[in-house]
């Protein structure tokens, strides 16, 4: 049964169960008391102190149970709306040194008032006087304590506890509002952890049901934030994203970087910039007839978001064409003559694969590969062809000359590398393009 009593300049007493006409007991036998004569005090209520009585199986118990009583019962006179639930107890309160109620209860112990700075410190240490009898039930032959305490509670003392209670608690509500209002505003998720650590704890102080119930619905809200939470952007010239977060429709700042990937895209870099990502790249390579896109994935607490930002498009009306050549599969290498005592072959051939990614043709002036185990560049310079087939294009050209090769190692990687030369048609300059791919030869 829980008690509810608004904050009012009262002082508190407690009467013994076994003093309370209210309170049925069955047929008992006294075992064993503290003393052979019962107090005085336990059959009044005694202004200036608070007394409790309580019951428990041991003596250790009945002590925990007792200190808990008075915290209670001090909790009830200074803080307003404060909701109690006790078992085994009895209480009266006595305002103006008359009893003005008595209740008992039997619900499950729920104090709370452990969380009130300002009550730590409650001891049976400081109590005037204690008084316990050991008792037997005749029905259910079980053996108990009756607990008795009178502790020193002054209007002087209440008055303090008032005041104090007062600045404490409506530190606590401000906490509560800032919390609230911050809910429209709050924009990164340590905004909303911090949020959720303050609402934890006063989920923890609060003993009112209204205050209790605002927490929680509070508590509810924040959690379900980062479900709002979208990723964003837009493209600020050919070659550049701004990505960033929106939560509730609102700007969200997320410092940590995101990966970014492309089908076609390169030389994508990410730099952070206010809690927004700026990623910068080259679409060169990308061919206005396929899906070209930047996929940019996030995580922000314990969820993934990725989007996709279609690259097709980015440069109409901008430039009509565009160059791009890429070196792709295996380079095939073959010698006219190849002399095994010498370690020497004579005048290389090579076969080489271009993607023409472009919208227009381009020229071919050279090629120059370093092939492991040949010491100087081979360099296929009598090419100077032009050529306007888009997609895959064999390219066939000779080098001659006498080359030496060494025996290679079986551990040496295939893997030649060069440039090839060109003529960007777009621009009209000569441009190199880096070239690292696997080689197969006939004189290994």
């Amino acid at each position: 049964m829980g008690l509810i009593i608004k904050r009012t300049c009262i002082l508190i007493a407690a009467i013994a169960a076994l003093c309370c006409p209210s309170v049925a007991r069955g047929e008992t036998k006294v075992l064993e008391r503290s003393t052979k004569k019962t107090p005085e005090w336990i059959a009044s209520a005694t202004e200036g102190y608070i007394v409790a009585a309580v019951q428990a199986p041991t003596i250790a118990e009945a002590r925990s149970l007792a200190e808990q009583e008075i915290t209670s019962q001090m909790i009830l006179s200074v803080a307003r709306n404060v909701s109690v639930n006790r078992s085994n107890v009895s209480s009266e309160v006595v305002v103006n040194g008359e009893v003005e109620s008595s209740d008992s209860y039997s619900s499950s112990t729920a104090i709370r008032g452990a969380n009130l700075p300002f009550l730590k410190g409650i001891s049976l240490s400081k109590a005037e006087d204690v008084y316990w009898v050991k008792v037997r039930d005749k029905d259910t032959k079980t053996d108990y304590y009756e607990y008795f305490v009178k502790y020193p509670f002054s209007r002087a003392e209440q008055q303090r506890l008032v005041a104090e209670f007062e600045e404490y608690d409506a530190g606590k509500d401000r906490e509560l509002e800032e919390i609230e209002s911050g809910y429209d505003t709050v924009d990164s998720m340590e905004g909303i952890r911090d949020a959720l650590t303050t609402l934890d704890a006063l989920s923890k102080y609060y003993f009112d049901d209204v205050r209790s119930a605002k927490v929680r619905g509070l508590t509810a809200s924040y959690k379900e934030l980062p479900k709002s939470i979208a990723l964003t952007g837009s493209f600020t010239s050919g070659n550049e994203l701004n990505v960033g977060f929106t939560i509730a429709g609102r700007r969200f700042r997320h410092h940590a970087p995101v990966t970014v990937k492309s089908n076609c895209a390169s030389d994508l870099q990410v730099d952070i910039d206010d809690g927004a990502s700026v990623i910068t790249f080259d679409s060169s390579d990308c061919l206005p007839d396929e899906e070209n896109y930047i996929e940019v994935t996030a995580r922000i607490d314990s969820r993934k978001l990725t989007r996709r930002f279609s690259l097709n498009g980015l440069n109409s009306g901008q430039q009509n064409e565009k160059f791009s050549v890429v070196p792709q599969g295996q380079i095939v290498l073959s010698a006219d003559s190849i002399d095994a005592a010498s370690r020497t072959i004579g005048n290389i051939s090579v076969r080489l694969t271009l993607n023409n990614r472009g919208t227009t043709a381009f020229g071919l002036k050279s090629i120059e590969l370093n092939i492991p185990g040949i010491s100087t560049p081979v360099i296929f310079d009598n090419i100077d062809g032009i050529y306007s087939t888009r997609g895959l294009i064999q390219i066939n050209a000779l080098a001659e000359g006498t080359y030496r090769v060494p025996a290679v190692s079986k551990s040496t990687l295939h893997v030649a590398n060069g440039t090839i030369t060109v003529v960007n048609p777009v621009t009209q300059a000569v441009e190199r393009i880096r070239l690292s791919l696997p080689y197969s030869c006939d004189w290994e």
